[in-house]
């Protein structure tokens, strides 16, 4: 038979008081960190294999997307909404093409785009300054073998007005 625990809330089965438990309903689960990390580690390890693999294979090139939109005003700057997902520094081969995506949807817009090895300190010679309304693509050629790190932002020294842009970036 099954024995009652008022207190507890717990209808028990087959225990005994010789500390066999036997099971018990209970109506609630406890679920360990090991039983809830472990699925969300393997669903993650998945979807980071599944784009390493478009990635590579060329189904997709892009390896990150961002928006911002930024007020500023002498002495004062607002940021509105920033969102990025992706990474920033990749290894590139010889050969490939790195690039931006942007669409620019503000006039007073000016934002910063650039590709450059990760020893190299501020802007790459390649760097490019993108004013206003504007959308396109901004492509860097890949000269040699090494880690860069894709830079986008709204440009330093702007005096005021609004910077609203979006912006994905990646590597053919």
């Amino acid at each position: 038979m099954g024995l009652f625990d008022a207190d507890n809330g717990r209808l028990t089965f087959g225990g005994d008081e010789d500390g066999d438990r036997g099971f018990s309903l209970s109506g609630e689960r406890k679920r360990t960190v090991a039983q809830v990390s472990a699925p969300v580690f393997y669903v993650l390890v998945g979807a980071l294999c599944l784009w390493l693999f478009a990635y590579i294979s060329g189904l997709y090139p892009y390896l990150g997307t961002a928006r911002d939109d930024t007020s500023s005003a002498p002495g004062v700057s607002t940021s509105l909404g920033k969102f990025g997902v992706g990474v920033s520094t990749m290894l590139l081969f010889e050969g490939q093409t790195a690039f931006f995506e942007y669409e620019s949807t503000s006039p007073e817009s000016e934002i910063t785009l650039d590709v450059k090895p990760v020893t190299t300190l501020g802007y790459s010679k390649a760097m490019r300054r993108i004013r206003g309304e504007a959308g396109g693509t901004v492509e860097f050629p890949i000269a040699k073998t090494g880690f860069y790190r894709f830079r986008h932002e709204p440009a330093l020294g702007r005096r005021y007005g609004r910077t609203r842009y979006t912006v994905s970036w990646g590597a053919r």
